[in-house]
């Protein structure tokens, strides 16, 4: 508990540091009004997403229909929980519109006397109901195994002992498994149920994002796992007690890249004072051994590394080691603008050239500038002086052709694309890109930028209805964002080419900018040709750079460039459906993670 509020005293202190008192009050005002705003909207979904007596029936008949009904083997350990909650969770499981199920309940020597009679009694009522009664209390990794060990189903699925799923998440894992039989890992939305029975708290996750994962174990409940792996692997393991399953999940997923998410909600977490579920300062161990389980992924990675603990418990920062020392192509395409600032004149090429040499604590880079023969006299001086590469471009403006043209003069194994009215303020911003954009399975990079007075310009591209829009938008960089969103390495759809960084062999293999975006989407288009050619795109909060937007030319699109986006993409975005790294629950009307009404 003492871990958890002084984290958040720390934040607090920091925006006081930086903003003064009505600068703090702001922004505990704006977090306040967001979640009251969720609040509200969240009773509206569940009012709106409940099911009726006509959908329950509408599912019987489908599972009729069904070629596969596969079995789930509920794992359930149990120790000294009261008898209501016992009560419910067990009857969550038989309410479930799916009727092949199995519930192995292993109790992990209660003292509570009631635990054994309610148990047994259950056993007798349904035959579906297995229990094994330890004689000895090994704790919740041992006990999961004891009830592993009686499972006879193709899947297993984790249930706590006080908590519930929904009536229909058996039905809906079931429906998934129809549709993709190759399925190994599935997981769903979630919410947190109190005392009451009162809901509240929805996560509406992302489908499979392997950074965000890395940063917090988000796919949580329900967890519908292929026994085979599940027994492949060794089951739990006692050491990661508290974060055993985010260390199953971490093993699970070095075995298979058939994982799924159903984005409903599945799954009731309870909220009372003994529960994990309860707050971050419920179970302050469960973050050890989290980090614990990053560490020994990290032991079995191709890209060692080290894990950081952050200032918001359970949530880390995996630090990849970089590979070697190598060379990073910084392009800059510029027309020497200068704009006015308080402080009086300021050329953008020069400061965003005076930031990546004073402040980079990385310093195995070259700088490729490609202007149109209109960077004034003085600037030019001033990149001779500083050792860096001018390439002229007699064109108009055309920001992709000028990147392809730095791009093959590029020395570089990586190509950090940069736009000339950006400030670099974090010292080991090319590391934090390097460390992520080294790795094979990933294509393209992005930081995050700033508006000079530190709202966010841009976390990510979200790619909502045909419509690319900037995640976190406006919004205080100090903010968390959903679930911590705006705060960890996140896998989006794309990231702008303001600051991006990409293996060179991938940008060719890629074929570089597309010209015919000479202004927008450029870089949307880049991205969506990697994710495409099934890389996964990231995001990284730790490269944190001022961008003075669009200074250098005029804001808006140009005619025609949305629809030529969309008609270039049009089959890909069928394909996708919706963006993958946005859930279909939240609002499509803004890029905030706001609730869908």
């Amino acid at each position: 508990m003492q871990f958890h509020t002084n984290s958040k005293i720390q934040k607090l202190l920091r925006i006081y540091r930086r903003r003064g008192t009505l600068g703090l009050l702001n922004f505990l005002y704006q977090i306040t009004k967001s979640r009251l705003k969720n609040k509200i909207a969240y009773q509206k979904w569940i009012k709106k997403n409940t099911l009726t007596e006509q959908d329950i029936t509408s599912a019987c008949h489908q599972i009729e229909q069904w070629q596969l009904h596969p079995k789930f083997s509920i794992i359930m350990p149990v120790y000294n929980v009261e008898t209501k909650w016992l009560t419910k969770a067990i009857e969550s499981v038989r309410n479930q519109i799916y009727p092949n199920w199995e519930l192995c309940i292993a109790d992990d020597a209660s003292t509570y006397p009631h635990i054994r009679s309610i148990l047994t009694d259950y056993s007798k009522l349904d035959p579906r109901i297995k229990v094994i009664f330890r004689t000895e209390n090994g704790h919740i990794s041992t006990a999961s195994n004891s009830a592993l060990e009686v499972v006879t189903g193709e899947y297993i699925a984790l249930l706590d002992h006080d908590d519930e799923l929904s009536i229909d998440a058996l039905f809906e894992n079931a429906k998934l498994i129809n549709q993709h039989p190759e399925a190994d890992f599935i997981y769903s939305d979630e919410d947190k149920i109190d005392e009451n029975g009162s809901r509240f708290s929805p996560y509406f996750k992302p489908d499979w994002s392997p950074e965000y994962f890395y940063s917090c174990m988000y796919t949580c409940h329900l967890g519908v796992y292929r026994t085979s792996i599940i027994r492949e692997i060794g089951g739990f393991r006692s050491e990661y007690d508290g974060s055993q399953d985010y260390d199953l999940v971490l093993r699970v997923i070095e075995k298979t890249k058939n994982i799924y998410h159903i984005p409903k909600i599945l799954y009731h977490w309870r909220s009372i004072s003994v529960s994990a579920a309860s707050g971050s300062q419920a179970k302050p161990w469960a973050y050890t051994a989290g980090r614990k389980a990053l560490e020994s992924m990290l032991e079995r990675s191709l890209y060692s590394g080290r894990v950081e603990e952050t200032i918001n418990p359970g949530i880390y920062r995996v630090r990849r080691d970089i590979i070697g020392n190598p060379l990073v192509s910084i392009i800059i395409p510029s027309a020497g603008t200068t704009i006015k600032t308080p402080s009086g004149s300021l050329c953008l090429l020069e400061n965003c050239l005076r930031s990546i040499q004073q402040v980079s604590t990385y310093r195995n880079f070259e700088i490729i500038v490609v202007d149109g023969y209109d960077i004034p006299k003085e600037t030019l001086e001033t990149i001779a002086a500083g050792n860096v590469e001018l390439v002229r471009c007699a064109e108009p403006f055309n920001f992709s052709m000028r990147i392809n043209k730095g791009a093959v003069q590029a020395k570089g194994e990586f190509l950090l694309l940069l736009n000339d009215d950006t400030e670099v303020i974090t010292p080991d911003w090319l590391e934090s890109m390097l460390e992520l954009a080294q790795q094979i399975e990933i294509g393209v990079v992005g930081a995050k930028l700033l508006f000079p007075d530190g709202k966010i310009q841009h976390t990510g591209v979200l790619i909502l209805e045909g419509n690319p829009c900037h995640a976190f938008y406006g919004c205080d960089n100090e903010a968390s964002g959903y679930y911590c969103s705006n705060i960890v390495n996140r896998n989006y759809l794309a990231v702008t080419a303001a600051c991006l960084m990409m293996r060179k062999e991938l940008f060719q293999q890629l074929e570089g900018m597309d010209e015919h975006f000479p202004l927008n989407y450029n870089d949307v288009d880049l991205c969506l040709k990697a994710h495409q050619a099934g890389y996964r795109n990231v995001v990284t909060p730790y490269a944190q750079l001022i961008h003075y937007e669009s200074a250098s030319r005029q804001k808006g699109l140009r005619p025609g460039e949305w629809h030529l986006l969309n008609n270039k993409w049009k089959n890909y975005f069928e394909y996708l459906k919706t963006d993958p790294y946005y859930n279909i629950n939240l609002s499509s009307k803004t890029a905030n993670f706001e609730i869908s009404q």
